[in-house]
């Protein structure tokens, strides 16, 4: 006899209403996840509870359920005062969890939200109306208690979601006026409290200790030796200095949200930068702005949408970052890295969430190289720095969704199109000098002759025409730009010169490249850096360089130059080369030339010489 093993988030395990098991189910989940089945039983019982886990693993659904659960079993169908208080830090995660209660409430549970931005009189009609459970901002809460239209005499259950960020939002004084409130000597019955995060500040001891019963549940799904982040979100760092970041972003965006269903988040420090590449022309039309600066109606429509899929990207500050569960987001972008590690962690949980995978992608520039090591550390993640997407990659991660698409478009339609496609091609023909174009039948279309107008162009005209279409389908029409893969500068190329050897100074490679390149070139050298052991750099000249390099450069050699397609492990900058790499900076805009004379001389000594007389030949490697 076979013995099926039941997971432990099977429903079965659960004493769940079967009419909020087929809500689950209308929104395709099967089972609990670990932070809602560890949880359920507790917070069933009545018992308080702390929760750390990390962000994107359905917290919010962990106190929703068995609080829905316990007011179908025990409330009357009319309501009066709110049973359930739920606050959280921002307007967008308070309406998210308001979404989440309604998804599974039944039999006339009513919930209420309220925030700020908007006006009160709706809000207030509701609560006198009568809701079970209210979710709302801490400000808009405290102005609803001070108005008398709000009352927490019958409240039986308190979350607190997002703690950590409540506290950096200077929340903590609303907070504990609120909690003063509920657990004032009116309430014959202590409230059931329960607190969320994905991270827990000394605040959280403190209101334990005040407010939380002895026998408090305290759940940690994070280890201390575990790294905080979503274990399925890829990370990845490209170095990218501020003028080049539109035009990367938005190839960045189309090799990595490769699905029409795919979204993106980008987020921006300052609400400027968000509306400086939202008017960008580098941005796509399907971009839009949400912070703090944009109306709350417009902001709530554009959230929508965004979950709808009517937009594909999301400019944001730090009010997406905590708590909203949009589906289908495969990249993150962080424009600059954080300061705050936490911000970095809830940034990146907005993609591989519920068991879906992800990619962060945090752009830098050399200035910020320590604070991407930093993330490192605290995070305990590991960023593989990528370069900046080519023509290629974009053609590679577009193809196959454009292919789909082409192929689903019916006869009907695309030969309604025949007529203008043969017009382009031979116009295309016409100015490429290919001569004149013959005329013939077009049987191998499959379309009536007389649609064609006997027009028949060349195929290799076709061809261009279908290329045309391509590029600018991928928003390339115009002339495509050389850009470095390793700053992502325009107009540049990187190189990679390889030696056989351990290099003591940066000084070498300029010397070594004086060997075979003329003193104009070796000094437009930029972003000179080690690669990791020292037996070799990368560096950027200008495009225009290109032809002449390849074409100068010795094939035989002891050190090899290519160019750079992948950017390698790089060692870290010491303080006193932060003026020889850092913004982007040449040997040849030192003040004076003083620095970088002083300099040659060095690595024309003795030493130098000694270790480089018979290294004189090289090979440039174009692979």
């Amino acid at each position: 006899m076979v013995v099926l093993k039941v997971s432990p988030g099977d429903f079965s395990n659960f004493n769940i209403a079967d009419v909020i098991i087929k809500k689950l189910h209308a929104r395709n989940i099967s089972e609990l996840f670990p932070v809602q089945f560890k949880t359920y039983d507790t917070i069933s019982s009545g018992k308080d509870a702390v929760v750390l886990a990390r962000t994107g693993t359905g917290k919010t659904l962990a106190f929703s359920l068995p609080l829905v659960n316990s007011l179908i079993k025990g409330q009357g169908s009319r309501p009066s005062a709110p049973v359930v208080l739920v606050l959280a830090p921002t307007r967008e995660l308070v309406t998210q969890i308001a979404t989440d209660f309604e998804s599974i409430c039944v039999h006339g549970i009513k919930v209420t939200s309220v925030y700020g931005g908007v006006p009160y009189k709706p809000q207030c009609d509701a609560l006198r109306q009568g809701t079970h459970i209210v979710v709302g901002a801490p400000g808009r809460v405290i102005d609803l208690i001070e108005k008398g239209v709000l009352k927490l005499s019958s409240v039986r259950h308190v979350v607190l979601d997002e703690v950590d960020r409540m506290l950096d939002m200077g929340f903590s004084k609303d907070v504990e006026s609120i909690l003063s409130e509920i657990y004032s000597s009116e309430n014959s019955e202590k409230p059931q409290t329960l607190l969320f995060s994905a991270t827990m500040p000394s605040w959280v001891s403190e209101i334990s200790k005040s407010y939380l019963s002895e026998d408090t549940l305290h759940l940690s799904l994070i280890d201390e030796q575990e790294t905080k982040t979503s274990t399925n979100v890829t990370h990845l760092a490209l170095l990218c200095p501020y003028e080049s970041r539109a035009a990367t972003l938005s190839d960045v965006i189309k090799v990595y949200c490769k699905s029409r269903e795919s979204r993106c988040i980008v987020f921006c420090e300052r609400k400027n930068d968000a509306d400086e590449l939202s008017a960008s022309d580098a941005m796509s039309a399907d971009c839009h702005v949400l912070h703090g600066g944009v109306p709350q109606e417009k902001r709530e429509l554009v959230l929508q949408k965004f979950r709808d899929g009517k937009y594909r990207t999301l400019l944001t500050t730090n009010v997406a970052a905590r708590g909203l569960d949009v589906p289908n987001v495969d990249l993150v972008i962080q424009c600059h890295p954080p300061r705050d590690i936490e911000d970095y962690i809830h940034r990146s949980g907005r993609t591989g969430r519920a068991d879906r995978s992800g990619t962060s992608i945090c752009f830098y520039t050399y200035k910020e190289r320590g604070m991407l090591s930093r993330i490192e550390n605290m995070a305990g993640i590991t960023f593989r720095r990528i370069s900046a997407p080519t023509i290629n990659d974009i053609t590679a991660a577009w193809g196959e969704e454009i292919s789909k698409t082409l192929s689903n478009v019916s006869k009907s339609t695309w030969s309604t199109f025949v007529p203008l496609a043969l017009s382009i091609a031979n116009q295309l023909a016409q100015n490429s000098k290919t001569g004149k174009v013959k005329k013939d039948s077009c049987d191998d279309l499959g379309v009536d002759d007389d649609k064609t107008c006997g027009r028949k162009p060349k195929s290799k005209d076709i061809l261009r025409a279908l290329c045309c279409a391509l590029a600018c389908l991928s928003g390339k029409e115009g002339a495509v730009e050389s850009r470095s893969a390793l700053t992502a500068q325009i107009g540049k190329t990187a190189y990679k010169l390889e030696l056989n050897f351990i290099a003591r100074s940066k000084g070498l490679a300029f010397a070594t490249l004086r060997n075979h390149l003329p003193e104009n070139i070796v000094n437009s050298i930029q972003s000179l850096s080690f690669i990791r052991g020292k037996m070799g750099y990368v560096f950027d000249l200008p495009s225009e360089h290109d032809e002449f390099v390849k074409s100068t450069w010795p094939n035989d050699a002891q050190a090899k130059l290519s160019l750079l397609s992948e950017i390698p492990e790089l060692e870290e900058e010491e303080s006193f080369n932060q003026g020889r790499s850092g913004n982007y900076g040449s040997w040849q805009s030192r003040s004076n030339g003083g620095s970088r004379q002083s300099f040659k001389r060095s690595y024309n000594s003795g030493t130098f010489n000694s270790s480089f007389k018979n290294s004189k030949s090289f090979k440039f490697d174009n692979s």
